[in-house]
């Protein structure tokens, strides 16, 4: 059988073949090309998916004992990101509804009435009257008596009894040595005034007030993510001291997403509210529509915004910012931070 010669068809395979494939493959890619960007539309890389943040704060002053999550982290709303050893001591807080009790019960007397009881000394028999020691004991009780009623530890009837014993004790010392001088008390009711009534319900509301804040500072040892979404904790650590009302970390509201795309200022004309727009999100096609389009932000009115609701990040500064709208069904298959890319039909 002859053998047949295919060397001169190889060759013209190569010498022809190669080329036609190379212009095939160059000739896909400009159709390629040409459906992304020959149309006209504005394709943006520097995107990202986005949302509003909603601080977690501390409602007591402490030190963090316990960070349960990390940067990045999906959190249901409640969930525990971390945990707060407060400075209240049961100790404390026994004192606390010690002195409640106290107000309440001077201005529980105070309502009844002041009872004055005046000393009157009888003399009988020979004895020797009070000595100097039994007049200065009585006289420096009362004035114990008399700082503590100001400090709301004691009731007035306590201060006024401390009072008739000095007076008494004062009497007797002035009686005559030759006769035994007997004290009696003569009791009176008197009303207390308005004003002194109206600063022991202060006192009291004082001392309530007191006692609710530290129990409350007891029981607020958990920091919560407020809402569903993505928590940023920033430099939240363990041992980390921390004042009531701080924020310690921030959510992403899963609720409230959106593309946010930078541009640069000279792009602002191939951009409107309203427009169509295709982004692209772990490489998945989602639409949505342009809902705001924001000034450039400088890097010193970014700072000043801080971790605001809404307030835009780092990539930002000096760029146009452009919301475009994500709906809830594509909201559930991204996570806040990701990275976008956004292509702003012309023609949308």
């Amino acid at each position: 059988m002859n053998e047949i010669d295919i060397s001169e068809k190889v060759k013209r395979a190569i010498k022809f073949g190669l080329p036609a494939l190379l212009l095939l493959s160059v000739a896909v890619a400009s159709i390629v090309w040409y459906a992304l960007y020959g149309t006209g539309d504005l394709v943006v890389r520097d995107a990202r998916v986005s949302s509003s943040m909603v601080g977690a704060r501390v409602r007591v002053a402490g030190t963090v004992s316990e960070v349960l999550v990390k940067d990045g982290d999906a959190v249901k709303a409640g969930d525990v990101i971390a945990r707060i050893k407060v400075n209240v001591t049961e100790e404390q807080l026994k004192q606390l509804q010690q002195t409640v009790e106290l107000t309440q019960k001077n201005l529980d007397q105070l309502k009844q009435g002041i009872t004055v009881r005046t000393p009157r000394v009888v003399s009988a028999s020979a004895s020797a009257g009070a000595s100097a020691g039994e007049v200065e004991r009585a006289r420096s009780r009362m004035e114990r008596m008399n700082q503590l009623y100001e400090m709301g530890a004691v009731s007035a009837v306590k201060r006024d009894e401390a009072a008739a014993a000095y007076q008494a004790a004062v009497a007797a010392s002035s009686a005559s040595a030759s006769y035994d001088s007997n004290v009696v008390y003569d009791t009176t009711v008197q009303a207390a005034s308005p004003e002194v009534i109206k600063k022991a319900e202060l006192q009291l509301r004082q001392a309530q007030a007191a006692l609710e804040r530290a129990k409350g500072s007891a029981a607020a040892t958990e920091i919560t993510a407020p809402v569903d979404g993505t928590v940023y904790i920033g430099e939240l650590a363990e041992g980390m001291e921390v004042q009531a009302g701080q924020v310690l970390a921030n959510v992403g509201n899963s609720d409230s997403m959106w593309i946010e795309a930078y541009l640069e200022p000279e792009q602002q004309d191939s951009v409107r509210l309203g427009q169509v727009a295709d982004y692209y999100v772990d490489r998945k096609k989602y639409e949505g529509l342009v809902m705001e389009i924001n000034q450039p932000v400088e890097d010193e009115q970014q700072e000043a915004a801080g971790n605001t609701e809404g307030s835009y990040g780092e990539a930002a500064s000096g760029k146009l910012v452009v919301r475009i709208s994500i709906s809830p069904e594509d909201a559930s298959g991204m996570k806040i931070g990701e990275n976008a890319e956004v292509r702003f039909l012309k023609k949308g």
